[in-house]
């Protein structure tokens, strides 16, 4: 499956309707001691079932609050797993959903096909339709594979690279929006809608396509998770109030952001061992040298644990950065991080005299094109 799972109190409150699920399986004539897991995650918990083959037959019954995702995984003996040796498991992912559905393959499970599923089969056209996007991807990875060590560490190149994988994830995000807006009754719409909730997104924009899904869509346990989402992006969208938060420095001193009323700020979180971040931070050097005598400002958030500080030190001296580092040292739980949903990085947030957010996620050359419209008028 392409998607990733990613409402709030928009939604007003339901008693969702069980669906019940059959699931009939059949994978060639294995026999006892081989066996099937069922596995999928419902309502914070983890379900699991499992039945022994019996001339390759399996089958599974049960009921799910809404469409969701699963996957089946067949044990072909009983011998022990090794922890100390990696196991390549036999798993097939699917859409488990309120049909009879059939599994089957000759060998291997996951060589399987589903049949009986509109869901699994909606699934499979979108997945050909992205399928020329996300071969671009793959071009770019075989094109870097391709290099000379030392063409693989030019910054250039590597920029390069970034900007271009950068075009392939808006072309993706496109073809998404399209197809939600040809299937807003489509649950393989809100599966999209969720696969592009990514550090950056529009909130407001993606909330109207949201409301634009069928309430039964809306209403289903994924619903409620990208409402939530949503609904939290939205606390930092460009237009509101920057959250306050004070962080030490490098030399434990605590900092405000609101120290920085006055001027305009980046918040630019980051780490050490990320690579994307130390590459971007050529650009920011030059941003803030060409910028700081008018007003501009830089606060950098640090996502290294307390175990990497002088790696983090380190990295601030080696990238020369002068202006004020500030971290917690938590890892992905840096208390400024959580406030403002950092899920990856690097990620920023333009914050104007005022103390409000004036734009985010600006990269390379878009922060001297905001800068230049801010201070060249």
């Amino acid at each position: 499956m392409k998607w990733t799972l990613l409402l709030a109190s928009v939604l007003p409150f339901a008693v969702f309707a069980q669906q019940d699920y059959t699931i009939e399986g059949q994978l060639g004539k294995l026999d006892k001691p081989a066996k099937a897991y069922l596995r999928y995650k419902t309502e914070g918990r983890e379900v699991i079932d499992s039945v022994y083959l019996d001339k390759g037959k399996f089958a599974f019954k049960g009921s799910v609050p809404s469409p969701l995702e699963a996957a089946i995984r067949v044990a072909h003996d009983d011998k022990p797993v090794d922890p100390t040796k990696p196991v390549k498991w036999d798993l097939f992912p699917f859409f488990l959903e309120g049909q009879h559905i059939k599994i089957s393959a000759p060998d291997s499970i996951q060589n399987a096909i589903v049949t009986g599923s509109p869901l699994n089969d909606e699934n499979k056209r979108v997945n050909d339709m992205l399928a020329p996007i996300y071969a671009q991807y793959e071009a770019l990875n075989k094109e870097y594979a391709s290099k000379s060590p030392a063409d693989q560490q030019d910054m250039k190149y590597l920029q390069s690279l970034d900007d271009r994988a950068e075009a392939i994830k808006k072309q993706t995000e496109e073809a998404k929006l399209e197809y939600i807006s040809k299937n807003p009754k489509s649950y393989m719409s809100l599966m999209a809608l969720s696969s592009i909730l990514e550090d950056g997104f529009d909130a407001i924009g993606l909330e109207k396509v949201f409301l634009g899904l069928d309430a039964s869509s809306q209403n289903t346990e994924l619903g409620r998770k990208v409402a939530d989402r949503i609904a939290q992006v939205k606390k930092t969208q460009e237009g509101v109030e920057a959250p306050d938060f004070a962080q030490p420095d490098t030399e434990g001193n605590p900092v405000r952001l609101s120290d920085y009323r006055g001027k305009y700020v980046l918040i630019d979180f980051w780490a050490s061992w990320c690579a994307p971040c130390r590459r971007e931070n050529p650009n920011l050097v030059k941003s803030y040298a060409q910028f700081k005598d008018k007003g501009f400002e830089i606060l950098g958030v640090s996502m290294d644990k307390a175990t990497d500080k002088e790696k983090w030190l380190k990295a601030i001296k080696d990238d020369g950065l002068t202006w004020k580092q500030v971290g917690d040292l938590k890892g992905w739980d840096n208390e400024a991080g959580v406030l403002y949903d950092v899920k990856a990085i690097p990620m920023n947030f333009l914050v104007d005299p005022s103390g409000k957010i004036i734009a985010k996620y600006l990269r390379g050359e878009e922060l001297d094109h905001k800068l230049s419209e801010i201070f060249n008028k």
